[in-house]
């Protein structure tokens, strides 16, 4: 076993020996390089299954070729070998005028097809392998950072944050790119909602048995609590425990995700899409795009990364390595083929951040900024609709609020009456129509401290009963609001908004209530 046998505590495993959890960057400007920096090797990973959509139905039928000449050559070397051994005589082979000469013809053509096999088994081993490590080191990178409640909206605010404006035409390719990267961050953190919250072990006989073998019994260790969260201290994983749940848990749920899309990249389904990749698709082509991506996908997961050529110094270790990477394996596979597959427990931890995400980073060619905001109920309406599993989407919902890390809102300042400007800071609101802030205007001018504000309903303009419960009128509304009671915040980011200055965070806190004009009766 890679983890324990009968015992309660985690065991470290010897394949992570000595290995240490990567330092957070501390600067802001360090996130935005990482988050870029797993975009670039995305895409690398994406060039790269482009190429072996193209190439190895090719590599497959050579291999085969070359098995079944080597077949075809040992069959007529066994006849005459046989008749040899029989008659103490070679026999005579029509049109050959030496049987001698003819059986050592045969053993160089046998020999020359197993040395082009062979040669042909290391590419391909050796192109496995770097895909693999390619894929294993990106996620090994997207899990060092995405690690406790800050960091994590940190993550997905820099990513939303720089998203191009609806009417830049580059907006739909950015978006794409993001895409993997932000659903995988939400896959990871909504599973782990679910891990704390509900049962996670009836999703996956896989989930159920790594999921013993790492945590004691009724563990409150928690992924999303802060170390600088000293109340909630006891929930902190210890840093064994939480490399295990990372490489046999989170690894393999963040590689499905990752390779979720990868079969989209294949000459078939280019084909069917044109040169329009961006359209709306009718339902015949939606639904042949879904069984290509699936094939496709799955060839990739099997045939293009596979199990890693990897030597051990006794069979034994051999033996258990393919094991375990065999049951990921599976595992990988499984979450693909039941993406589709309405309310089920394991598609949904990736199919309900897709959903989520494909709103958040539309790549539609028509996009209004503020549908960003109808994600919310978009999602509660599916789950009403038994399109998604309920308790997931509420813990789903619970987690991100009605309001996008990242997105921009309205409010009445509690103390001065003000309309301000605020961006969402943070996952996990209390409520979730009342998001986690950072202030940006005081006054209606620039301003920024390292305090949070959470932006009560009723003083969210987002919210009509708020507005009509103001001390503006309908009139100030409507001429001053024409473009609606929220903002794209995109369109400020780091040209009057530092993202070094906006995400730095001092741990105070401010609750903004309904403001009270002074002539108005408490």
């Amino acid at each position: 076993m890679l983890l324990k046998s009968n015992s309660t505590h985690y065991k470290k495993p010897q394949l992570l020996a000595g290995k240490s959890l990567s330092t957070i960057p501390p600067m802001a400007s360090a996130i935005s390089k990482r988050i870029s920096k797993f975009r670039q090797d995305y895409v690398k990973q994406v060039e790269d299954a482009k190429s072996f959509f193209t190439y190895y139905q090719t590599q497959l039928e050579n291999k085969a070729k070359f098995k079944k000449a080597i077949d075809a050559y040992q069959a007529q070397i066994d006849v005459i070998e046989n008749y040899q051994k029989e008659k103490g005589k070679l026999p005579k082979i029509k049109d050959q005028p030496s049987t001698a000469k003819y059986l050592n013809r045969l053993y160089r053509l046998q020999d020359k097809a197993i040395n082009d096999k062979k040669a042909l088994e290391k590419t391909i081993s050796s192109q496995q392998a770097e895909r693999y490590q390619n894929l294993d080191h990106l996620v090994d990178q997207m899990l060092d950072l995405l690690d406790g409640k800050r960091i994590f909206s940190q993550f997905l605010g820099t990513i939303a944050l720089s998203v191009p404006s609806p009417d830049e035409k580059v907006r739909h390719v950015r978006n794409q790119k993001n895409k993997p990267i932000y659903i995988t961050a939400l896959s990871i953190a909504l599973f782990e909602e679910v891990r704390t919250r509900l049962d996670a072990t009836q999703i996956h006989p896989y989930l159920a048995k790594k999921l013993a073998e790492i945590f004691p019994e009724k563990s409150a260790y928690n992924l999303m609590i802060d170390k600088s969260d000293e109340a909630d201290s006891k929930q902190l994983m210890p840093t064994e425990i939480k490399i295990a749940y990372r490489e046999y848990v989170l690894k393999p749920l963040a590689k499905a995700t990752l390779l979720q899309s990868i079969g989209n990249h294949c000459p078939e389904v280019d084909e069917l899409l044109g040169e329009d990749k961006y359209r709306m698709l009718s339902p015949d082509d939606r639904a042949q795009l879904l069984k290509i991506t699936l094939e496709k996908t799955i060839d990739y997961i099997k045939l293009g990364i596979g199990i890693p050529a990897t030597r051990f110094d006794t069979k034994q270790e051999r033996t258990e390595f393919i094991h375990a990477e065999a049951e990921q394996i599976q595992f990988i596979l499984d979450v693909q083929k039941r993406l589709n597959q309405t309310q089920d427990s394991l598609g949904d931890l990736l199919r309900i951040p897709m959903v989520y995400t494909s709103m958040i980073l539309s790549t539609k060619p028509e996009f209004d900024y503020q549908q960003i905001y109808n994600a919310f109920d978009t999602l509660t309406q599916g789950a009403q609709d038994q399109q998604y599993h309920p308790e997931y989407t509420y813990l789903f919902n619970k987690m991100v609020g009605r309001f996008p890390v990242g997105s921009g809102v309205y409010f009445i300042q509690q103390d001065s009456g003000e309309i301000e400007r605020a961006i969402v800071s943070s996952l996990y609101p209390d409520n979730p129509d009342e998001p986690v802030c950072k202030q940006i205007t005081r006054r209606q001018l620039q301003f920024l401290s390292q305090m949070e504000v959470t932006v009560s309903r009723s003083s969210n303009l987002f919210f009509k009963t708020s507005r009509a419960n103001s001390h503006y009128d309908e009139e100030y509304y409507l001429n001053r609001y024409k473009n609606g009671f929220v903002w794209n915040a995109s369109e400020l980011w780091e040209v009057q908004v530092p993202a070094v200055n906006f995400w730095k965070k001092d741990g105070t806190h401010r609750y903004n209530n309904k403001h009270i004009p002074l002539d108005e009766p408490e």
